[in-house]
C-alpha cells in the first residue's frame, strides 16, 4: 500500500490530475485540425508558397532524427507546463487551443502544399525521410501554413521559459532544440520559411494575449468544473 501511495504521489507530482483533461483536449484538437482539414480540403486547389529562399535551402536528410525526436520533446514539455501551477498552465492551454483553431481556419481558407524532392533512400536517414514523407501526405502534402511542427515546438520552449520550477539548463535546451526542430522542417523540405515564421508569430501573439489580464479564466473555470464532475463520477 505504501509503495502504491508513493507511486501515486510521484505520478500526480509530474502529471497533476487537473492537467490531464486539458492535455487530452489539446491532443484531440490537434488530430482534428490536422486530419480533419486535410480531408475537407482534399479536392480543392492547394497553393504552393515556395520562395527563392526555400529553393536555396539544401536538403539535409540527417535532420530527420531531430524532426522525429520532436514528438517526445512535445510530450515532455507539455507535461512540464503543468509544473507552473494552475493559473499559468491554463494560460498555456488557452494559447495552444487558440493557435490550433487559427491553424484550422487558415488550413480551410488557404490550403497549401509543396513539391517534395526525390530522396535516394540509400542511407538510414534517407529511408526514414522517405517513410515520413509517405505517412505525411505522400506526393500531396497539405496543411503547411502555419507549421504545426514549428508552432508546437515553440510552445514547448514557451512552456518552460522563465519558470522557477524548471532548471535553467533545461530551459536553454528547450530553446535550442525548438530552433533545431524549426530548422529541420526547412532542410527536410517539410515546410517553407513562411510556414515556420507564421507558426512562431501566432504563438507569440496568442501568448502575450493570454498572459496578460484574465482572458483565460473562463476556460480555466470550464475545465475545473469538468474535473469536479469527473472526480464525482469516479467516486
Amino acid at each position: 500500500m505504501e509503495f502504491e501511495k508513493t507511486q501515486k504521489n510521484l505520478f500526480e507530482k509530474f502529471i497533476p490530475v487537473w492537467a490531464i483533461l486539458p492535455l487530452i483536449s489539446i491532443l484531440a484538437l490537434n488530430t482534428l485540425v490536422y486530419s480533419g482539414s486535410a480531408i475537407l480540403t482534399a479536392s480543392r486547389y492547394h497553393f504552393d508558397l515556395t520562395m527563392a529562399f526555400d529553393r536555396a535551402v539544401p536538403l539535409i536528410p540527417q535532420f530527420i532524427w531531430i524532426y522525429v525526436l520532436a514528438f517526445p520533446f512535445w510530450g515532455v514539455n507539455y507535461l512540464l507546463a503543468a509544473q507552473r501551477g494552475k493559473d499559468e498552465f491554463y494560460r498555456f492551454v488557452a494559447t495552444d487551443l487558440t493557435v490550433h483553431i487559427v491553424c484550422l481556419l487558415v488550413f480551410l481558407i488557404l490550403p497549401t502544399t509543396n513539391v517534395r524532392p526525390e530522396v535516394a533512400g540509400v542511407t538510414v536517414s534517407e529511408k526514414m525521410l522517405q517513410f515520413i514523407y509517405a505517412v505525411d501526405g505522400g506526393a500531396n502534402p497539405s496543411n503547411l501554413l502555419p507549421s504545426i511542427h514549428c508552432y508546437v515546438s515553440w510552445m514547448c520552449y514557451r512552456s518552460v521559459k522563465g519558470s522557477e520550477e524548471i532548471p535553467k539548463w533545461y530551459q536553454n535546451f528547450s530553446l535550442i532544440f525548438a530552433l533545431l526542430i524549426i530548422i529541420s522542417t526547412q532542410v527536410l523540405k517539410q515546410h517553407y520559411i513562411v510556414d515556420a515564421i507564421a507558426g512562431v508569430v501566432l504563438v507569440e501573439i496568442a501568448w502575450r494575449f493570454f498572459f496578460s489580464g484574465d482572458r483565460h479564466v473562463q476556460l480555466m473555470n470550464f475545465y475545473e468544473k469538468c474535473n469536479q464532475i469527473l472526480l464525482k463520477l469516479k467516486k
